[in-house]
């Protein structure tokens, strides 16, 4: 009786530090990127359309040369986040059927214009785990009254909040500040650093990936890369094993991601 004793400690010691249930289900974290078009006359009477009013004027200055303007979100277990001036954070339901709902487009600013859905790559989050990086994203610099059309926008939200979702804790073993997310489109946000890089607000620009170490809940944390030494790089995180092993969309995503396509165009 002792030995089953012995067993069953060990089992449940196991089962208490997993970081996932058996039965979590990775999910595909979504970018939904939108073109900011030239505002009608009405559209720039509103106060609430005025960082996008900026986004599109110089958009179209700068669109020729190959700087575009465009508004992010991203879709992650049945819900979709972004980020915007005084209303900070927002979440809403992701569209089911697919296309776009008033809900989902609720805070996409009024000249926006669907351009494409790109997966990014897979989390293994549950819910509750995001809602606590957003939490700490809120707590951190994403707060309404942060938002920067060259600092802060956006799209440095999205890249902040899946890189948290995405790497996890990979990010501690990234001590020179050079993770990056593969699929995350460099164009996106190329407007806003050309203008930090032009000194806008003296320079004060996201730090992606400082802030989604924040965002992960490992700020003060270290991990085993502490130099340069290949000894020091022998382990291998399991977030990033896991990872490896890819999902395919489902057949409801790619349905939903076609018929939002097909809704975009006129």
């Amino acid at each position: 009786s002792f030995l089953i004793f012995l067993c069953l400690h060990s089992i449940k010691s196991k089962s208490s530090t997993s970081l996932h249930s058996p039965a979590t289900i990775m999910d595909n974290v979504i970018l939904h990127i939108y073109d900011l078009l030239p505002e009608t006359g009405s559209q720039q009477q509103s106060q609430n359309s005025r960082p996008s009013s900026m986004s599109s004027f110089f958009s179209g200055l700068l669109a020729p040369l190959g700087f575009g303007a465009y508004h992010t979100s991203i879709d992650v277990r049945g819900f979709r986040y972004q980020f915007g001036a005084n209303t900070g954070i927002t979440r809403t339901s992701s569209p089911q059927g697919g296309g776009e709902t008033a809900e989902s487009i609720r805070f996409v600013p009024p000249n926006g214009a669907y351009r494409e859905s790109i997966v990014l790559d897979q989390t293994w989050c549950e819910q509750g785990e995001i809602n606590a990086i957003i939490q700490r994203m809120r707590d951190d610099k994403f707060k309404g009254d942060n938002y920067h059309l060259a600092n802060r926008n956006c799209n440095h939200f999205c890249e902040t909040f899946a890189m948290a979702l995405i790497l996890g804790n990979d990010l501690l073993e990234d001590s020179n500040g050079t993770q990056k997310l593969d699929k995350f489109p460099a164009w996106v946000n190329r407007l806003a650093r050309t203008g930090t890089s032009l000194g806008i607000d003296d320079g004060k620009s996201c730090d992606v990936v400082a802030e989604a170490r924040v965002a992960a809940g490992l700020k003060g944390k270290v991990g085993w890369n502490l130099t340069s030494s290949s000894k020091n790089r022998t382990s291998v995180s399991a977030s990033a094993a896991k990872r490896s092993q890819k999902k395919e969309l489902t057949e409801k995503q790619k349905a939903a991601l076609a018929k939002l396509k097909k809704s975009s165009k006129p």
